[in-house]
């Protein structure tokens, strides 16, 4: 039930903007204001049904994703919470944008003489309304996942690997067609600053869109590498690391089919005690730390990595210390 409300939540940015055009259609002029200079007056419109339909499609298209996102069981609790609060967010701002070009200009017959006024305050403050879904959904629990099926393994010595490490490279299919249809969303959302409508009222969201692409391409590829320092996930393509774990951290590694249901579903995933980045159900590497988080990896072979990790753990005089001190 909280969930269904936290889902009804997000479509209420759009449900206002549909409500409040049917409501105020004829007191409108026929171009709303979309842009203000430094002046105080508008300085830029477009005709008021692309304003709105831009704006209402925008706030839909929001919603939907963000319902899709939650219904369908590809994240965990925590990432969900964060989609569901981003999602009331954006699209409470993208109200914001509506009601500031919209009721500013209620009755008035030149759209270039409305002033914005206290309606920019609003358009800032509504995305606060994305606290509604954090305080809806479920808060995650701390509970560790029972590794089964886990395979025997025999350390290996650092020195006994090509140039002193161990590197792979994994490609993620699921997050290149993400980022591919991400780019698409960003080339329509170009359009109407292309053809001259005006984009300055979407802004925001393609900030935020931005923000997102580049978070998704980080995840494309990645390598994995296993040295001195001890385990490590980077991006391949931003070159920025996405998991470190040092050897003196570590208290178990183990190779085991591991099964996206477990870990929160597909792709990298955020959760109470542990996270994962999960490209499909298979054979990986599940690292548990001294305070008990766990990192799970997808990998064709964990077998060689994990036996190099135990192999650097039984070596490192920290990680022997450590787990003197654990013992």
């Amino acid at each position: 039930m909280r969930k269904l409300l936290a889902i009804v939540s997000l479509w209420i940015p759009a449900a206002v903007i549909a409500v409040t055009w049917g409501m105020w259609a004829e007191r409108l002029p026929s171009d709303l204001p979309t842009h203000w200079g430094s002046s105080g007056p508008a300085d830029a419109v477009a005709s008021a049904p692309v304003v709105f339909g831009w704006t209402l499609g925008i706030a839909t298209t929001i919603a939907l994703v963000g319902t899709i996102l939650l219904i369908v069981p590809l994240a965990g609790v925590w990432v969900q919470r964060a989609i569901g609060g981003v999602a009331a967010a954006s699209a409470a701002f993208v109200l914001g944008i509506w009601l500031g070009s919209a009721a500013s200009s209620l009755g008035v017959a030149d759209p270039y003489s409305v002033e914005l006024g206290g309606w920019l305050l609003l358009t800032f403050v509504l995305p606060a309304y994305g606290v509604i879904p954090l305080l809806l959904l479920p808060k995650g629990h701390r509970r560790p996942v029972e590794v089964m099926y886990t395979e025997a393994l025999t350390s290996t010595p650092l020195s006994s690997t090509p140039n002193g490490r161990y590197s792979t490279r994994v490609v993620s299919w699921l997050f290149i067609a993400t980022a591919v249809v991400m780019l698409v969303v960003l080339a329509l959302l170009c359009i109407p600053s292309i053809t001259g409508g005006g984009a300055g009222s979407l802004g925001f969201a393609m900030i935020l869109l931005c923000v997102a692409f580049l978070l998704v391409v980080a995840l494309c590829a990645f390598r994995v590498t296993v040295d001195e320092r001890g385990f490590r996930v980077t991006s391949v393509l931003l070159g920025i690391p996405i998991k470190r774990i040092a050897p003196g951290d570590i208290d178990t590694v183990e190779v085991t089919v591991l099964e996206p249901t477990q870990w929160g579903g597909w792709g990298y995933r955020v959760m109470p005690g542990r996270s994962a980045i999960v490209l499909r159900r298979g054979p990986g590497m599940v690292i548990t730390m001294r305070n008990q988080n766990q990192f799970a990896i997808t990998l064709e072979e964990p077998e060689e990595p994990a036996s190099i990790l135990l192999g650097l753990i039984e070596s490192d005089p920290s990680a022997r210390e450590s787990h003197a001190d654990s013992a």
